[in-house]
């Protein structure tokens, strides 16, 4: 930075590249030829006497030692080349490609590293403890500052600055990578249009890289080149530490590419966990079917199968296109879905052929993060403070504060320093007007809290917070139970960029969204995608027309507290009351649709374990009957695709009213698995999981209420009993085939 006066111009630029090819301006190749003595050129602004010696060392050599001696700007050039080591193919192999024309074979495992300017890694190094603290980025501003002050420290921030700054621009720049504009600097991405630059016309690579050439939506010229060349793309999640210095739940993949050809077609596999896998899928032994992905012992499946190994072609693309893309992407540009095996295809077929999407329906939208969570308290329009609102003006959410389904899932803890620091909410016990804690409060006044409030498009007199809207969690757990996190949040509510909002114009587009997004057939789509960001990815999933069925459980499931009162009242059907159950479990209230009423009432809710998780059971059910899937179908997607989730329920029971009793999910309600006498928990599930008949009596601490800690007694009622979902799924499948057959 600090010789910046010795950039060229464009011709000063051209004249030195000149010299140091040998070549003399204005003089004629003829000229050069018969010699001469010396010749004036102007060099960095100034009249340099350049003589044939400097141009010639053993009459094959420019003598570049004496030019960068009467060039600064030369001499500079070459230290920073013998600093950087450039490397350039062509020169360094220059018979390889004159006499063959490229490499036959590349093989590599290129950089995954992200080129971004990080000032608090770079200020880490001076001072390790600024790594050990986690600065925020005020902490980072100030620590910047301080360190500066030292002319050694600033002489090095300029430098490594610069070096940045530098290797950014190379690499955005369109005559170096012109495949890669747009696109978000990764080293690894630079590699494969330089492979496919020095293959010969029958040369072959294999990479292995992340997913984000795949998944990435502004990838796609990237992957038109790609997909011409591509023969194998093998998808690994790292659970099995392959790669022991990377994340577990980090995706990767090997891709084998050749030449172009006339026709796409590659065969691409996904969910591997060991490289055993992909020669299974191709030698055998096989089962009967290819299995989720997680085995019967709940373990990683490992087996192979060729189901599993999916042909990729032009047809494809186009569905992908379809789904994936904006309209009119080429089939060539398409995202690449996760798909476990073959038969996922044709569940793609049936969302892509479903008639609406959200453009047909009516009123329009906005998507919006609200507060980002740095620059919403540097600018002090909130203030990290946990406590119990008193309005839900106050109340700023955060991702754990809900689930799928669920708008009271959790609260932070007094103390909320970490994103485990959450606590169960038991809706049962739930005071009508609750609100959960919250991690930060406006920190400007009501009047500017609210001008600050984003306004709608369609009717600029009202905010965002005038209307109920569509909570997402904004990232998307691949390996979580569930992926697509949704639930609605009441009006005033506001929230940080963790949660990404939707608010519609109309209330019956809100409740067709929310529909799909709640269903598991909505995840499925979403898991396909392989994505860790929600983005705008919601709004590619089907609009599907929602029964008064639908609309009804999802109410029940939502409408828990006097927040949702007008909801309730502003969507309520009649048709509510003449509903039922499609199974006669006694943990169900079979009076409960009877009992309805057009105003909201506590008892218009569902508040048990089991009720809550039937009721999402019948919206899977009814929604993918409404996007055409089959039973077999429903029951493939939960099979296949949510392994934790199966796992889970695998291991969670219920006792006769309905309450959960014992689950091995992660910081679910009910017993310990063994008895924890010195922590209060006297009996485990160990103890009691044969009884019959009979309660059982546990005793907690709830702090959870803004009235202060309360000491509950909960009492489960045997027998216990364990949900099989594919099961439940046949149940409700049967009961909608039967009512449609009578009302025919």
């Amino acid at each position: 930075i600090d010789q910046a006066h010795l950039l060229p111009t464009r011709q000063q630029f051209l004249t030195e590249i000149g010299l140091l090819l040998g070549h003399v301006p204005n003089i004629t190749p003829e000229t050069e030829q018969t010699g001469f003595d010396s010749i004036l050129v102007q060099v960095q602004g100034a009249t340099v006497e350049v003589s044939q010696e400097d141009l010639e060392l053993d009459d094959t050599m420019v003598d570049t030692k004496n030019l960068c001696a009467k060039s600064p700007r030369l001499a500079l050039a070459r230290d920073i080349a013998n600093r950087h080591h450039f490397f350039h193919w062509d020169l360094e192999f220059i018979d390889l490609f004159a006499e063959r024309g490229g490499f036959d074979l590349i093989l590599g495992n290129p950089p995954w590293v992200k080129v971004e300017w990080s000032e608090g890694d770079l200020l880490s190094e001076r001072n390790p403890t600024f790594a050990i603290r986690k600065l925020s980025a005020s902490d980072i501003a100030k620590a910047r500052a301080e360190q500066l002050e030292d002319e050694s420290q600033y002489t090095a921030y300029l430098e490594e600055y610069a070096e940045f700054e530098g290797t950014q621009s190379f690499l955005n720049a369109m005559q170096n990578y012109p495949l890669l504009k747009g696109q978000q600097t990764n080293l690894y991405k630079c590699f494969l249009p330089r492979a496919w630059n020095i293959l010969t016309p029958k040369g072959m690579s294999g990479f292995l890289h992340p997913e984000g050439v795949y998944d990435d939506p502004k990838a796609g010229i990237l992957r038109a080149e790609l997909y011409k060349r591509l023969i194998s793309h093998y998808q690994f999640t790292n659970v099995n530490l392959l790669f022991s210095e990377v994340m577990i739940w980090v995706k990767y993949s090997i891709n084998i590419s050749g030449s172009i050809r006339d026709s796409s077609g590659f065969v691409t596999c996904s969910n591997l966990f060991s490289t055993s896998t992909i020669d299974a899928c191709f030698g055998g032994p096989w089962e009967q079917e290819a299995g989720g992905i997680k085995n019967l012992e709940n373990n990683w499946n490992l087996a192979g199968h060729p189901d599993r190994l999916l042909e990729i072609g032009a047809k494809e693309l186009s569905l992908f296109a379809k789904l994936y893309d904006k309209e009119g992407t080429p089939a060539l540009r398409a995202r690449l879905p996760a798909l476990h095996s073959k038969q996922l295809l044709s569940v793609l077929e049936k969302f892509a052929a479903y008639p609406r999407s959200l453009p047909d329906l009516d009123g329009g939208y906005l998507s919006l993060e609200m507060w980002h969570e740095t620059n919403a308290q540097k600018d002090k329009t909130i203030l990290r403070e946990t406590q119990f609102p008193k309005t839900p003006g106050k109340l700023i959410l955060s991702g754990p504060h809900f689930f799928t389904g669920n708008p009271y899932y959790k609260t932070p803890r007094e103390l909320c320093n970490t994103p485990r620091a959450y606590d169960l909410l038991n809706l049962e016990f739930l005071p009508e007007d609750y609100l959960p804690r919250t991690n930060y409060v406006p920190e400007c006044s009501p009047q500017e809290y609210h001008n600050r409030t984003a306004s709608v498009p369609w009717d600029g007199s009202r905010k965002v917070t005038d209307f109920y809207r569509l909570a997402f969690r904004a990232m998307l757990s691949q390996s979580g139970e569930r992926t697509l996190i949704p639930t609605l949040i009441p009006k005033q509510v506001g929230h940080i960029h963790g949660v990404q909002t939707v608010c519609f114009e109309s209330s019956e587009t809100l409740l067709t969204m929310y529909a799909i997004s709640v269903s598991l057939p909505g995840d499925f789509f979403l898991k396909t995608t392989g994505s860790s960001n929600l983005h705008g990815k919601w709004a590619e999933l089907p609009a599907i027309e929602i029964s008064a069925e639908i609309v009804s459980r999802l109410m029940l499931l939502l409408c828990l507290t006097t927040h949702y009162a007008d909801f309730w009242t502003e969507n309520w059907k009649d048709d509510f009351s003449n509903q039922t159950w499609r199974t006669a479990a006694p943990q169900l209230d079979i009076n409960l649709f009877q009992n309805l009423t057009p105003k909201w009432t506590r008892n218009c809710s569902l508040r048990t374990d089991y009720a809550r998780r039937w009721a999402l059971v019948e919206i899977d059910v009814l929604v993918a009957r409404e996007l055409g899937l089959s039973l077999e179908e429903l029951q493939m997607i939960y099979r296949v695709q949510f392994p934790v989730m199966r796992q889970n329920e695998d291991d969670t029971w219920y006792d006769r009213n309905g309450r959960i009793v014992f689950s091995s999910r992660t910081g679910e309600a009910g017993l310990p698995r063994k008895a924890k006498p010195k922590a209060g928990e006297p009996i485990g599930w160990e103890d009691i999981a044969e009884m019959k008949s009979g309660t059982v009596e546990r005793t907690i601490t709830d702090n959870t209420m803004p009235t202060g800690p309360v000491e509950r007694t909960l009492v489960y009622e045997a027998p216990w009993i364990r949900c099989d979902r594919e099961t439940d799924y046949a149940t409700v499948w049967a009961a909608l085939d039967k009512q449609e057959g009578a009302v025919s």
